[in-house]
This record gives structure tokens, C-alpha cells and sequence, in this order.
């Protein structure tokens, strides 16, 4: 198989894999704040890790730490929200 073969046959697999995505992507149960959440705090990271120490390993560990940071952020929101819907209602007063 010669290069041209392959390289039509991975744009195949491409277009069948984003044709699949498409397809399946509104019946994931992702909520969109918990991917931008913890995006945006690895961004914010990221930029704060390369404005100390403009290094590639600076720049992963930022990110990394920064998208941590996000996630226990995104976390505690939704535990908060979900205390506040499951919490008991006061008894009525007689």
C-alpha cells in the first residue's frame, strides 16, 4: 500500500470519526460548565506559570494545576448545588 492509500483512507476514518461525533454529541450528559470551568482556570494557569518562568515545564505544570484548581472549583459548586436541592424543608409551625 503506497502513501497516497493511506492518507485517503486515515481522511476516511477522519470524516467517519467527526461524522460520529456529531451525531452522538447531543446525547452526552457533559454539562457545558464543567469542561469551560476548569478550562478557563488551566488557561489562567498557564498564563500566570509563563509569565514566572517562561519554560515548557512551566507552561505543563501551570496548565495542569491550573485545570486541578478548576475541577475542585467546578466540584464544589456542584456540591453546593446539589445540598441546597436534597436539603430538608423546615416543619410547619403550629
Amino acid at each position: 500500500m503506497n502513501l497516497k492509500d493511506r492518507r485517503t483512507r486515515s481522511g476516511w476514518q477522519r470524516a467517519v470519526a467527526l461524522g460520529l461525533l456529531l451525531i452522538l454529541a447531543p446525547a452526552c450528559m457533559v454539562n457545558p460548565a464543567q469542561i469551560y470551568i476548569p478550562l478557563a482556570y488551566a488557561f489562567i494557569g498557564l498564563c500566570i506559570a509563563l509569565l514566572v518562568s517562561p519554560t515548557p515545564t512551566a507552561a505543563v505544570v501551570g496548565l495542569v494545576v491550573g485545570g486541578l484548581i478548576g475541577a475542585a472549583v467546578y466540584n464544589n459548586s456542584l456540591k453546593r448545588e446539589l445540598w441546597e436541592r436534597h436539603r430538608p424543608e423546615p416543619a410547619p409551625e403550629k
